[in-house]
């Protein structure tokens, strides 16, 4: 292959042509703003170009540039090329149009992976030119804000004596070291563009406040009438001069062009919270990808860093501490499977044995937790395959299971239905305000904890079997890895129930009410209440709390057929 130069365009022009790619990956100029970084190679075939790019000592290709009767021949030779050198074979940055080919020429050779912190906003460069209309009113007033402000503001393009002013500027701007590395490519890629700013055919704008370059941006055309901004950087001090940037690069330049395209936002809130506040009237999508190539495995020691890492993104609620409760004291490899593509972990499953108390008798019953597919491999169908096989293994045939789920319906198809129900309420205080005399101690009691638990649960039907061994070993770390209090409310010297609760500025938050009877609830609520905060219970079906109630599904099952509310159904378990 041959290094891609600035000089080789007029060789892949044609090419470049006959792809006709949305998305601003395909753009020429792009390619050479960030050659320092991702190391393009290229090579012409008879019919079709192929790029190689190189990033993190990885290889992945970009889409082949030819028409679309090519695909498949250059496809074939990318994958051969790839098989030759001994890296994995990776497309990057595949839009629609070329996906949907690869699906009808190839069935599912391949699995397609998006990732939206890639896909590119695309605008209307009317509206951002002009201002107009509604959805660009506060945009409107910044830039107004701007004109009356900075009467005297000088906006022109950028020449050799403006590019030190912006490259100072650059120093200035970017403060966030976060990422110094990413800050650095970026800084080198803009002082490429405008070093070559007449070879490769772009357009550029600045604006200078009493002298003082403030905002500078760079843009070059795309195929579909639209334009992309490469760069576009302004002293966020200065009201409205983003907006001023824009519009003047917008108005002065591309008059016979439609679109603006505005590159990723990268994963990053901020930026994506700005893309979409400018209205953008389409997504680009991306995908990258690879050969299917599944195997389902039961988890082994090697497995844990992936499987760690798919918890933390797929389980937003759950952190650094709660994590390493869970993985400490719950997990266990022989309880968990997992489906990997190239060896890479896709989606997981853990199913763990415990006992429940069904019609007051035992039974060993299973529960299914951390179901999880990387983001970038959902909507393929790999989560369904991986529950499948596990749920056909000979050993949960015909077994008791249960799971908890975000999306219940997601479920529905696999035997499941919603059986167990929850309230949560928002107490009324105010029916609570009797002076309350129970001692609550903080020592936490775990005889008393499991008695109270027994007592409580007798008027129940399948609830989890507890022992000792779970309120010493289990539940009291569980609630110090989710900063939750565990306490005991004593009438005098009788132990009448327990409460495990969540208190932040604003709220407390009761996770598990258990309780001796109705007249002891009422105390106990009583007896937590704060003036100042909410106090919000989640409970059984079967307890009654004054106030403003909702109810959840909590857990589903394949072996209850009846899944009404008002059953005596109850499990309190989250693990």
């Amino acid at each position: 292959m041959k290094k891609l130069l600035i000089s080789d365009y007029d060789k892949i022009k044609k090419y470049l042509d006959d792809a006709n790619y949305e998305g601003y990956n395909s753009n020429f100029v792009t390619m050479m703003m960030w050659d320092h970084e991702y190391e393009i190679y290229y090579e012409i075939h008879d019919h079709y170009l192929i790029m190689l790019h190189t990033y993190l000592n990885e290889h992945f290709f970009s889409m082949p540039f030819c028409k679309e009767e090519y695909y498949q021949e250059a496809i074939e030779y990318m994958m051969e090329y790839a098989n030759n050198h001994h890296f994995a074979f990776r497309i990057d940055l595949a839009v629609d149009k070329f996906v949907d080919k690869i699906k009808e020429i190839y069935q599912d050779k391949f699995l397609y992976l998006h990732n939206e912190d890639n896909d590119d906003y695309v605008y209307e460069k009317k509206s951002l030119e002009t201002l107009s209309g509604k959805k660009m009113q506060k945009r409107r007033n910044h830039f107004n804000a701007f004109i009356k402000e900075h009467p005297d503001y000088v906006y022109k393009e950028i020449e050799d004596e403006d590019i030190d002013n912006v490259l100072n500027c650059l120093k200035k701007w970017d403060t966030d070291h976060s990422n110094e590395n990413s800050v650095v490519s970026e800084f080198i890629g803009i002082v490429y563009l405008l070093v070559h700013r007449k070879e490769l055919n772009i357009k550029t704008g600045c604006i200078y406040l009493n002298g003082q370059l403030e905002a500078f941006i760079i843009g070059s055309p795309l195929k579909h009438k639209t334009v992309q901004i490469h760069v576009e950087k302004a002293n966020k001090e200065i009201r409205g001069l983003y907006v001023a940037i824009g519009k003047f690069f917008l108005e002065q330049n591309y008059a016979d062009y439609e679109l603006v395209n505005r590159e990723e936002d990268m994963g990053l809130d901020s930026l994506r919270r700005a893309k979409k506040m400018l209205h953008p009237i389409k997504m680009i999508h991306k995908y990258t990808i690879v050969t299917n190539n599944q195997s389902i495995v039961k988890a082994n020691n090697s497995d844990i860093p992936q499987i760690i890492d798919l918890w933390k993104k797929s389980f937003k609620d759950e952190n650094e501490q709660s994590t390493k409760f869970y993985f400490d004291k719950c997990y266990q490899n022989e309880n968990t499977y997992l489906l990997k593509n190239n060896h890479h972990l896709v989606s997981m499953v853990q199913i763990v044995p415990y006992t429940i108390i069904l019609d007051n008798k035992e039974c060993l019953a299973y529960f299914i937790l951390g179901v999880a597919t990387d983001k970038n491999y959902q909507k393929q169908g790999l989560m369904k395959k991986l529950m499948n096989y596990v749920l056909n293994l000979p050993q949960y045939q015909g077994q008791k299971i249960l799971l908890q789920a975000y999306q219940p319906e997601i479920y529905y198809n696999f035997g499941f239905k919603e059986n167990y129900f929850h309230k949560i309420t928002k107490v009324n205080k105010e029916y609570y305000q009797n002076n309350s005399d129970l001692n609550i101690i903080t020592d936490y009691d775990c005889t008393k904890s499991l008695s109270l638990y027994q007592k409580f649960t007798k008027k129940y039907n399948g609830y989890r079997k507890r022992d000792l061994d779970y309120y010493k070993n289990y539940l009291i770390a569980r609630s110090l890895a989710y900063d939750e209090s565990l306490k005991i409310f004593y009438d005098k010297t009788n132990a009448i129930g327990y409460m495990i609760y969540s208190e932040d500025e604003n709220q407390i938050k009761v996770s598990e009410l258990i309780y001796e009877n109705d007249t002891a609830l009422n105390k106990m609520i009583a007896a937590i209440i704060n003036d100042d905060k909410e106090l919000i219970i989640e409970s059984d079906m079967l307890t009654n709390i004054n106030g403003e109630s909702q109810v959840i599904c909590t857990m589903l099952t394949n072996f209850l057929k009846n899944s009404c509310q008002d059953n005596n159904f109850y499990i309190n378990e989250c693990l």
